[in-house]
């Protein structure tokens, strides 16, 4: 009788510490995806009343953009600034580049392996589009792939561009690695009128 407890004991804490470290592999992501429905929400009361909100009081950043690229169904709300709570929820975006009204460079990061895991599967031609909180649509056609090393200097002067940045290799065991992989997309709204 001792032994079928100690068993039944055993089996049930395995599969309670297996359930928990499975819970902790998915966890970013399903966190990911479950931020990405009330972002949303919030993105479309922003829109509506025309005032930036903040999806749950205690969080760091606002939405300030929505990025959507039709060929591969994707729809993500960009948050403002790249702090390692807005990277967790969502693509953010940098705070030391413009929004796209500016027909200067906009710069958005994601993680490789969460919001920006299609990001090496875009390819050159692909259609990419911004809406800012003014509920204006930018549309930007990817011209070229980079790969840089954020420890050297790194100077892409070409305006009206949209820039999609995350870690690289995309299949790194380890993150923290220099290398960047950026997608550079031009504004074609001019081009299209």
């Amino acid at each position: 009788m001792k032994r079928k407890l100690s068993i039944s004991l055993l089996a049930l804490l395995l599969l309670a510490g297996g359930g928990y470290f499975s819970f902790q592999a998915i966890k970013i992501e399903v966190k990911a995806k479950l931020s990405q429905v009330l972002l949303e929400y919030t993105w479309n009361k922003s829109l509506k009343e025309n005032k930036s909100y903040k999806p749950w009081p205690s969080f760091d950043g606002i939405p300030i953009l929505k990025l959507k690229i039709p060929r591969y169904n994707i729809s993500q709300i960009v948050l403002e600034g790249t702090s390692g709570q807005a990277l967790a929820f969502g693509p953010a975006f940098h705070q030391e580049t413009y929004l796209p009204s500016s027909k200067k460079i906009t710069a958005i990061s994601s993680h490789r392996d969460s919001h920006g895991e299609y990001i090496k599967n875009l390819e050159i031609g692909d259609i990419l589009k911004l809406q800012d909180l003014d509920n204006n649509w930018h549309t930007y056609k990817i011209e070229e792939f980079l790969i840089v090393n954020v420890q050297e200097e790194i100077n892409i002067n070409k305006k009206s561009r949209l820039l999609l940045i995350t870690c690289y290799p995309f299949d790194a065991l380890l993150s923290g690695t220099p290398l960047r992989y950026i997608v550079s997309a031009i504004n074609i709204d001019n081009l299209n009128s």
